[in-house]
């Protein structure tokens, strides 16, 4: 049971690249604070890390869960990016897309490269911003709990 909650909680990336895509197809004068969105959902990743870590016998054992789809994501956005060289034109190309977007732009800002980042190059830098700040929050309750 506890497995599929953290595969379900990995899930989460996809439903908020799709809100943001929603938002900016509704309204494409506006702004969203791409970088505020990256930040908090980092937070909100340290916080899931600290609540989750103990969900199997190991905090690595966690963290293969709930990134199981964080891979899956990472795969066929390289697979489309570097060897079809185009997204698939369905569901299964825009979520890949959508699941690193709240942190594209952080992402994309750390590698530099100005207005060119390729996107599965800023997937990887976003995936492992998530994998970093799960293992934070695992860190945290380890030294919280060891008090």
């Amino acid at each position: 049971m506890k497995k599929m909650i953290l595969l379900l909680i990995g899930i989460i990336p996809f439903v908020l690249g799709f809100l943001m895509n929603s938002w900016l197809m509704q309204n494409p004068n506006s702004i969203l604070p791409f970088k505020l969105i990256g930040i908090t959902f980092l937070v909100f990743w340290v916080f899931v890390g600290f609540i989750t870590c103990k969900f199997e016998k190991t905090p690595y054992h966690s963290a293969l869960f709930i990134h199981t789809p964080a891979v899956i994501a990472l795969l066929l956005l390289t697979y489309q990016d570097m060897v079809l060289e185009q997204f698939w034109p369905n569901m299964i190309g825009l979520a890949t897309q959508f699941y690193y977007l709240p942190l594209t732009n952080i992402s994309s800002f750390i590698i530099g490269g100005g207005l060119y980042v390729q996107m599965w190059t800023a997937s990887v830098v976003a995936f492992l911003l998530m994998y970093g700040s799960y293992y934070l929050g695992c860190y945290l309750k380890k030294i919280l709990s060891s008090k």
